[in-house]
């Protein structure tokens, strides 16, 4: 309390003399604009007439005003053309108010600037006079203040020693003990409410006591439970990790049975690929009856023979590419490749001649890619050859590109029937078809391009709508000569 007196007081005194600052500044700055419209005619007719002494001689005459420490006249240029200093010297360390004042000319134009340089120590000894009376008066309310405070904490201590004393035998144990005190202000209230809770702490004493003594009834019980548990849980986990066991047994299997399964497709397209090979140059070359006239009545029958050897051996290639890629013996080749000069010649390459399907390509002419050839030959011969598989007689198939900040997004959109919602998800997975009853396949195409699409750190996605139509989109990396060409609408 005494420290709130004492600091209220300091704050009131600075408040004063912050008030008497503000008032003998404006005092002191009423005084210097006095003198400046005093003298203002004065130099206005000497700057008009050029007169320096006259300048001069008013300068001499305004130092010698009361509180003027020095005097000093400026022209527009901020040049000092009259300059008076007080005969009496300054203490050193002095301090002074400087009062600017401007000089205009009888067309309002500022032609130089009068100085009066005010002395402060009249100032600094009235505020030491007013910081001492303040400082006695801070003192003596501090005073008081302290005196006041004694006298009321002993009054008020009285009833609080009781309420302390009672509450350490409460705190020892003795919930019956209780206060009389009877004065009507807030200890009165405190001490009722103490003895209503000493009340209350001996009646709350007893229920936890029978409370303590069931929960402890009932944590007995839940050990006794627990304990049952843990040895089911050990159990339990005794189980899981024997399965953890069997399933990691399984996977190995698994993976094994996966390198068996590839090293013999492998294999077997390795070995029947010759004699493949042999068979379809042989039923190519009597088909193109280079060697003889075949008869018109077998024609159907070697036709049919070219036609499934064709479609052997792209089997074979879908199954050979995935082994080299799955065992990672697929080595890529990156290398800048213009799109629209390529993709012309895979859509030549694969087009249907027994459909009549309009293509539509829209590729910037300076697009390129940074892809190895082979990669992205294959990349788009399976993405092709299922649009124009599924896409029906009169249908369209478009080939889209362009760049995406630092990859090339491509598009291949067919009108054909559509990939149900459920099915789009798994359609990348090998050997996995969708039904489409009289369009056979191997289910490997999109899962080889799937996998060389992510080898050239590219993405690849599909959207399509039954009855409408299919979208396949793919990323792969823009050539670093490549032009800046946007994705067409």
């Amino acid at each position: 309390m005494s420290l709130l007196v004492l600091i209220t007081s300091l704050a009131f005194g600075w408040f004063i003399m912050g008030k008497a600052m503000t008032f003998l500044q404006t005092q002191l700055e009423d005084h210097a604009r006095l003198i400046g419209h005093s003298f203002t005619p004065f130099v206005e007719l000497a700057i008009d007439q050029s007169n320096q002494r006259l300048l001069q001689h008013t300068a001499e005459i305004i130092v010698r005003e009361e509180g003027v420490v020095q005097c000093a006249f400026l022209d527009a240029s901020g040049r000092r053309v009259a300059y008076a200093v007080k005969a009496e010297a300054q203490p050193a360390g002095q301090l002074s108010h400087r009062y600017n004042h401007a000089i205009q000319s009888k067309d309002g134009q500022i032609v130089g600037n009068l100085q009066i340089d005010l002395s402060l120590s009249k100032l600094g000894e009235e505020m030491d006079y007013l910081r001492g009376d303040i400082f006695l008066l801070a003192m003596g309310v501090t005073g008081l203040g302290i005196l006041l405070t004694l006298i009321f904490a002993r009054i008020l201590l009285r009833p609080i020693e009781k309420l302390v004393a009672a509450t350490e035998r409460v705190g020892r144990g003795e919930l019956a003990m209780t206060v009389d005190i009877q004065s009507r202000d807030e200890i009165g209230d405190l001490a009722n409410a103490f003895n209503q809770m000493t009340i209350q702490l001996k009646e709350s004493r007893y229920n936890l006591e029978k409370k303590v003594e069931e929960r402890t009834r009932q944590l007995e019980e839940n050990i006794e439970e627990l304990n049952r548990t843990r040895m089911s849980t050990l159990r339990t986990l005794e189980n899981l990790e024997s399965a953890k066991k069997e399933l990691e047994k399984v996977n190995r299997e698994l993976r094994e049975m996966d390198e068996t399964k590839l090293k013999f497709i492998g294999t077997a397209s390795h070995e029947l690929k010759t004699p493949l090979t042999a068979i379809k140059a042989n039923i190519d070359f009597i088909l193109s009856e280079k060697g003889g006239k075949v008869p018109e009545d077998l024609k159907p029958y070697l036709q049919t023979i070219q036609r499934n050897t064709n479609r052997i051996q792209g089997t074979m290639d879908h199954m050979l590419d995935l082994t080299r890629i799955k065992s990672g013996r697929l080595s890529l080749s990156p290398e800048p490749i213009l799109l629209a000069e390529v993709v012309k010649g895979y859509i030549n390459e694969i087009k249907p001649v027994d459909k009549r399907l309009s293509i539509r390509l829209s590729i910037p002419e300076n697009l390129s890619v940074l892809a190895d050839r082979n990669g992205l030959h294959d990349i788009f011969i399976n993405l092709l050859s299922n649009a124009f598989k599924f896409t029906g007689d009169g249908g369209q198939v478009s080939v889209v590109a362009g760049r995406r900040d630092q990859h090339v997004l491509h598009e291949i959109r067919d009108t054909g029937i559509g990939i149900p919602e459920d099915e789009v998800v798994r359609i990348f997975d090998e050997f996995y078809q969708v039904e489409s009853g009289k369009h056979e396949g191997t289910g490997l195409g999109l899962a080889i391009a799937k996998r060389l699409v992510e080898e050239h750190g590219g993405k690849i996605w599909a959207e399509s709508q039954i009855g409408k139509g299919s979208t396949f989109y793919f990323t792969l990396p823009v050539s670093p000569r490549g032009a800046s060409a946007s994705l067409p609408a």
